[in-house]
Parts: structure tokens; sequence; C-alpha cells
């Protein structure tokens, strides 16, 4: 795997599964995303889980692209049509499956982060994740926004 940056599309799995994202339609899109988050809960954040850490990271931030709070995020500009992947509004449902399952797959001892070889980039991977939840909080809490 191929990985060049700390957001959540920076990486081959990303990249692949964006891919296969932008051919689908947005309920077929909203399967997938509710099927990433469970699978990511049920494998217990494992190195052995169906799901990768980055699939899970990718399909927040699709997620969080979605909800008027997160249309202005740095790595929507890479796909701008990415706040457009999903039907709005965002459910309080889907945004809480999010969260919890970057809990579940980024756990804070797991391997994701024992990959990073540089603490630098470490840092800007948390960074980025805390604003995944930081837009996905009040949503999956009943928000609005």
């Amino acid at each position: 795997m191929g990985t060049w940056g700390s957001g959540p599309f920076d990486s081959d799995t990303a990249e692949d599964f964006l891919d296969e994202l932008e051919e689908q339609s947005a309920p077929e899109r909203l399967a997938v995303m509710e099927s990433t988050f469970r699978s990511a809960v049920e494998g217990g954040g494992g190195s052995s889980s169906s799901v990768l850490p980055e699939e899970v990271m990718a399909a927040a931030a699709v997620v969080a692209a979605n909800v008027p709070a997160g249309q202005s995020l740095s790595w929507n500009e890479e796909y701008p049509s990415i706040t457009e992947w999903l039907e709005k509004p965002i459910t309080p449902a889907l945004a809480s499956s999010a969260i919890h399952a970057l809990e579940v797959a980024l756990p804070t001892d797991g391997w994701f982060w024992r990959s990073w070889v540089d603490v630098e980039e470490r840092a800007e991977a948390q960074a980025a994740i805390d604003r995944l939840r930081a837009v996905l909080s009040p949503i999956g809490e009943g928000g609005s926004r």
C-alpha cells in the first residue's frame, strides 16, 4: 500500500475505495458506507478485519463532506463532487456509525498508529480524524449542522 499523506484520501487504499464509489449512485454509496462502518465495528479494529482503517477514514470523510459543516474540508478539493455523493440530510445514525467505526478501526494502540514512522505525520493524521469527528459529532448527536 502506498501512502503519501495524512489525509483520509492520501493512500492507494483510499483512492481505490473512492474510485469504486465514483461509479455508484447515491443509494449504492450509502449502502457501501453502512457496510464499511458495520464491518469495521464487527472486526473490532484488528488487523484481520475485512475493512482497512484507510477505508474507514475515507468512508467517514465522504459522510463528513456531505454535511454543511464538512463541505469546506480541505481534502474535498481533490474530489469536488464528493459533497454531492450522498442524499441529504445525513442521518444521525450514519454519522454515529462513522464515528464509532473510526474509534474501533483506529484505536490509539492499534497497528495503524504504529505504522507512522514520523511523529509529525502521525499528529497530522490524528488532526484529520479529529476534524472528521468534529464535523460528524453534532449530526450523530441529533444536531442539524
